[in-house]
């Protein structure tokens, strides 16, 4: 990562919310938690091998200020694509404290 940290982007963190269902089971959804703004840095498009290789991925770097309260599990909506965070990881740099999100952009 660079020691510098530029958020010039927002985007949207969502929460899993998981709720119990009438026939015994449960529905997930994806619900809005806050907005972040983020420095983020695309990475290269390859082909998805959960799909059977048939689908593609683009993986991206996120860096966001760190908060104590962020999700478990989450997701971003950044520029209209919905991005799987995949690791977190909290890291200072400079003066700051920020978290590093490797996350990835099925489609």
């Amino acid at each position: 990562m660079s020691t510098r940290v530029k958020l010039t982007q927002r985007a949207m963190v969502q929460h899993l919310v998981v709720t119990p269902d009438a026939g015994g089971g449960e529905a997930r959804n994806w619900a809005d938690f806050r907005y972040v703004w983020a420095d983020v840095r695309w990475g290269g498009v390859g082909r998805d091998a959960e799909n059977g290789g048939v689908g593609l991925r683009q993986r991206a770097s996120v860096t966001v200020r760190w908060a104590p309260d962020f999700p478990d599990p989450m997701r971003l909506i950044l520029a209209g694509k919905s991005l799987r965070v995949l690791a977190v990881m909290r890291e200072k740099i400079d003066a700051g404290d920020y978290l590093e999100l490797e996350c990835e952009d099925t489609f």
